[in-house]
């Protein structure tokens, strides 16, 4: 029994690894195929991203997070202020800096202000609405569902930058080095999974119809 137990976990672990190799394959092909279509390049919005957490957010999360801000119209510049914006309320609030990072980039996209307690950010949707729209001089009731987006962002955002802004000056950097050497490993086990993947990939498409 025990001999059969260590064999399913070698096996279930070694599919585990599979999976997130063809995870990847699908996320790098997307970025390619999107940055052909539209000419915005999302694998260097996505390095980007990772500088402003000063590489402290891995690969497959900022791109995923870069995807869907950029659906949600969300600029390159505005994602850079959220992952600085998350490093230093992670900082602040001794949190996780990804779980940090989700919870802005959904309590932004998704206008939900519950994601966003949690980190001191309170965010109240008809004054955030009335003050983008006396910025763009229109009023609330005009404003697009892009526009609307746009003053949650600038809300959240200037909260944030205004609280934990200054985090960093009297804060030791060296707080996250094990985070930072968690993504330094993350992106060597990403090099080897896309060595894999080139060759595996067949064999489990035959596989896959040869299960038994």
């Amino acid at each position: 029994y025990a001999t059969l137990a260590a064999n399913i976990f070698a096996i279930g672990a070694a599919f585990r690894f599979l999976k997130d190799a063809g995870d990847l394959r699908i996320l790098e092909q997307g970025q390619a195929e999107y940055a052909q279509r539209t000419g915005q390049n999302l694998a260097i919005m996505t390095r980007q991203l990772q500088a402003a957490t000063d590489g402290q957010l891995a690969f497959a999360e900022a791109a995923q997070a870069v995807a869907i801000g950029r659906a949600a119209g969300l600029s390159g510049d505005q994602l850079n202020r959220l992952g600085k914006v998350a490093k230093n309320t992670s900082l602040a609030l001794g949190r996780d800096l990804t779980d940090s990072f989700n919870r802005l980039t959904r309590g932004i996209t998704k206008a939900e202000p519950e994601l966003l307690d949690e980190l001191g950010i309170v965010l109240r949707l008809e004054p955030a609405m009335k003050a983008y729209a006396n910025s763009i001089q229109k009023n609330v009731k005009d404003l697009t569902q892009f526009e609307k987006s746009q003053a949650v962002a600038n809300e959240v955002l200037e909260q944030a930058e205004t609280k934990f802004g200054s985090i960093t000056k009297i804060m030791d950097p060296s707080a996250f080095a094990l985070q930072r050497f968690a993504v330094a490993f993350d992106e060597i086990v990403m090099k080897v999974q896309k060595g894999t993947a080139e060759f595996m990939i067949p064999l489990m498409e035959f596989a896959s119809k040869n299960v038994y």
